[in-house]
């Protein structure tokens, strides 16, 4: 037979019923609450949270749907507009602000026009100067002027992309004669 265990009793008191045994309450337990351990845990869960939307974004963008980029001809490529500057250097009245007229209505952004220091210039010339031949060479093209007179001048402390200097052959430009008729 197993052990009978021992109930404790007490005696009995006005409020309680006889033949119920009476309890011993247990003492309650105080629940600690560990916040460094809350704290830590949510920190990892909000770094993998954060992780995980940074993988997804640049899965996203390697993996994203590809459109094959169209070849561009010649022909399709915009042109960049050309700020030049024209300079008088024969010392004809007016004729920087005449070219620069001519040259405006080519598509072409002439931001200054003004005298040369002197006014000996022989021959018209168009300067470069942020080291970009081809464009210079439009500029050249629509004055009618040959491409042996383009001259470069590279220099980064200039904001513009050429200078014209208009020299005492301006009659023989191309350009002038279209001005003229």
């Amino acid at each position: 037979m197993a052990p009978r265990s021992r109930r404790r009793t007490r005696t009995l008191t006005r409020d309680q019923t006889p033949g119920k045994p009476v309890r011993r309450k247990r003492p309650r337990k105080t629940i600690r609450i560990d916040w460094r351990r809350i704290l830590f845990k949510s920190l990892i869960g909000l770094i993998l949270t954060v992780n995980l939307v940074l993988v997804f974004f640049i899965v996203r963008r390697w993996t994203g749907p590809r459109i094959p980029d169209a070849p561009r001809t010649r022909q399709e490529q915009p042109e960049r507009v050309l700020q030049i500057e024209v300079l008088n250097g024969c010392g004809v009245n007016r004729l920087a602000s005449r070219f620069t007229d001519y040259l405006r209505q080519a598509d072409f952004d002439v931001i200054r026009t003004d005298d040369y220091e002197t006014y000996n210039v022989e021959k018209t010339v168009v300067i470069d100067r942020r080291g970009n031949l081809q464009s210079v060479f439009r500029i050249a093209d629509a004055l009618g002027l040959d491409r042996i007179r383009v001259l470069q001048e590279v220099n980064p402390a200039y904001l513009i992309d050429a200078t014209v200097i208009l020299g005492r052959d301006f009659r023989s430009l191309g350009a002038w004669n279209r001005m003229e008729n």
